[in-house]
């Protein structure tokens, strides 16, 4: 059974987590050139979305035209694209700063948990704001 090819703009010209060394590399490699994605993106598809959207969602927060009609400003908007970009990178700091995190007091945690599920519920609510 032939694989379906996956396209996507944004296509890995190499395996996500796996290095060279490692002897699933060129599984893979084989896998990301036949079907478009790496299956080793799927170990962790939680990061790799989070690196995927953190950057566009900053890059569109400088460059946006304007704010969806729901908000009455710039500012408001530029507030809530602010809390959304948290929210991913508290998502990432989490897994990647292990040793970080725990040193963390247990408000600061609690304070980081409810800026993230508030941050998601913003990026979920106005997701089809996200053009311009």
């Amino acid at each position: 059974m032939k694989k379906e090819k996956l396209t996507s703009r944004w296509s890995l010209k190499k395996p996500y987590i796996i290095k060279r060394d490692d002897k699933r590399y060129k599984k893979c490699l084989k896998e990301l050139k036949e079907t478009g994605i790496s299956y080793d993106e799927m170990w962790s598809l939680d990061c790799a979305i989070c690196e995927f959207l953190i950057p566009r969602l900053k890059m569109f927060r400088r460059n946006k035209g304007g704010h969806p009609a729901c908000f009455k400003s710039d500012e408001e908007w530029n507030e809530v694209l602010d809390k959304m970009i948290y929210a991913f990178e508290w998502s990432m700091f989490e897994v990647n700063n292990c040793g970080k995190y725990n040193e963390l007091t247990d408000e600061a945690i609690e304070d980081g948990w409810k800026k993230y599920e508030e941050g998601m519920k913003l990026f979920s609510d106005n997701f089809r704001g996200l053009w311009y």
